[in-house]
């Protein structure tokens, strides 16, 4: 559970406990060939040196998109293969954004074990040596080819690579829980969305690049929950939120990363489904059911929580994470509680008889009689075609994959009664 004492202040399991993990199953890779996830990470807190800043840190992992290993400077790439497995090289990648870069705005790490593990098998400790060690596979993994750092006010030159992705690169941009907690909504999407979102990223990342713009992080103008969120707005997931206005208009354009991942949260579970009128009025939604086939409340739309690893020599492993409150009540908090206390947000069976039951009952209430102002045809009619059929598929797409979920379940049972070699 999820919980904060006022406006803007500390969000914290009860008593400073560790979570527990919390994730998809792994079946979940089988049935859902591309998906995003937007995570919010804790403050990052070293025993040997500062804190991180309160708001902690947010980055995004998209399955389908890979490290583009031919690259002068960081890009994403489509997988070549749907993987269904984490672990298989073409799986994905992870994305984050560093104040530190100068000539990029963000960087891609391959795969989901350097990502969010760091290469640490969860059993052992996390000790100085072990630091040393996964600091190198992120050099040797090419995670930082092609980034120029902006000069050390200390000196006045770039640190040192290896300096660099020790004091700030590790538990930022990598190796994610072995410095924090995270909490993360998954939501899948389409292949034509996942190529808007690599398209923003590149294009992003391009301008930089070749100078035709500079690159300045600000966390009220321009930080990374912004980069993340306008990437998920070129795929009409949401609207994007401006950047680089002046400071009071700013002000309106906060993006802070537990309440971005709560937005996304709450949109994957609770959005309006049954409600086309909304629907046909929300722009963003409208243009995704329209050039995607896709609307955001969706089977598969799961929350998770990966816990810092708390066999920990290098970092204070006590959760924080701010959340910002609206002046009228505790709002937020109480929705992500919320979401986290409903089963159906959390495991797949679940979430997907939910959907089904959800679909179903949308396509039953279908009414004979033509709106009418959908009666001399126009661009409402072919909205409202549009989203009844893609009810249909979905529903259809849920009972498969229910479907393959019992054969998977009816298979591992199967196994796991199976007698060793020799048993009698």
């Amino acid at each position: 559970m999820l919980v904060a004492a006022g406006c803007g202040e500390w969000l914290a399991p009860p008593r400073d406990v560790p979570f527990p993990e919390i994730r998809p199953e792994p079946a979940y890779e089988a049935l859902f060939p591309t998906y995003v996830e937007l995570c919010a990470l804790s403050q990052i807190r070293p025993l040997d040196g500062p804190f991180g800043g309160s708001a902690g840190h947010a980055v995004m992992y998209l399955k389908g998109a890979c490290k583009d290993e031919a690259a002068p400077y960081p890009r994403l790439r489509r997988c070549r293969r749907a993987a269904s497995t984490a672990d298989d090289p073409e799986h994905g990648a992870g994305v984050s954004v560093n104040q530190v870069f100068r000539n990029v705005n963000w960087v891609a790490v391959p795969g989901k074990a350097l990502f969010y593990q760091g290469l640490l098998p969860p059993e052992e400790r996390f000790t100085r040596e072990r630091f040393a060690a996964t600091v190198q596979a992120a050099i040797e993994g090419d995670v930082y080819a092609g980034v120029v750092l902006r000069d050390d006010p200390d000196t006045g030159a770039p640190p040192a690579l290896a300096d660099f992705v020790t004091s700030d690169g590790l538990g930022t941009d990598f190796a994610l829980r072995l410095t924090r907690t995270l909490f993360c909504a998954r939501l899948p999407v389409t292949t034509e969305m996942l190529d808007e979102i690599i398209d923003f990223l590149n294009d992003l990342n391009r301008q930089y690049a070749t100078g035709a713009a500079d690159y300045r992080w600000s966390g009220i103008h321009d930080n990374c929950v912004h980069t993340l969120r306008n990437a998920l707005a070129a795929a009409s997931i949401w609207e994007p939120k401006s950047i680089n206005l002046i400071k009071l208009r700013q002000l309106f354009q906060l993006a802070i990363p537990a309440n971005e991942v709560a937005t996304l949260a709450e949109m994957g579970s609770n959005g309006p489904l049954g409600d086309f009128d909304a629907i046909y009025g929300e722009d963003a939604w409208r243009t995704a059911l329209l050039e995607f086939g896709w609307l955001p409340t969706r089977h598969g739309a799961l929350l998770s929580i990966l816990p810092v690893h708390q066999s920990n020599d290098m970092y204070d492993t006590t959760f924080r994470q701010l959340i910002l409150e609206g002046p009228l009540g505790r709002g937020t908090t109480q929705r992500v509680r919320e979401l986290f206390l409903d089963e159906r947000n959390l495991d797949l069976e679940d979430n997907l008889i939910h959907f089904r039951a959800d679909y179903e009952r949308i396509l039953a209430g279908r009414s004979e009689a033509t709106p009418e102002a959908e009666l001399r045809g126009g661009r409402r009619r072919t909205v409202r075609r549009r989203y009844e059929r893609y009810i249909e598929a979905q529903l259809a797409e849920v009972r498969r994959q229910l479907e393959e979920l019992s054969r998977r379940n009816d298979a591992r049972t199967s196994r796991a009664g199976t007698p060793s070699a020799g048993s009698p």
